[in-house]
């Protein structure tokens, strides 16, 4: 649910910055939600494994707390630097 929320928010920026550098709105607000959702799932693929098998001996709340959002801030990041560095005004 918070994975969707974050999403549609990245849509939602990503579209209306879309006009800095003479893109599509569309297709940029779609692009955000594609890198998003491309690097999360590559965080839960990879990394999130190694640390599920850690969280689960370790009585700390912190570890599973990584496990189940820690997807959401690496998408977000992920996000953030796509936008600035492709997104810049054009000459």
């Amino acid at each position: 649910m918070i994975g969707v929320i974050a999403a549609t928010l990245v849509a939602i920026w990503f579209y209306s910055t879309a006009a800095r550098s003479g893109r599509s709105a569309v297709s940029w607000g779609v692009s955000g939600v594609v890198v998003y959702f491309l690097t999360a799932l590559l965080w839960s693929l990879i990394v999130t494994p190694v640390i599920k098998d850690a969280a689960i001996h370790n009585s700390s709340g912190l570890l599973i707390f990584i496990v189940r959002y820690a997807y959401i801030s690496v998408g977000l990041v992920a996000a953030a630097l796509v936008n600035f560095w492709l997104n810049k005004p054009s000459v």
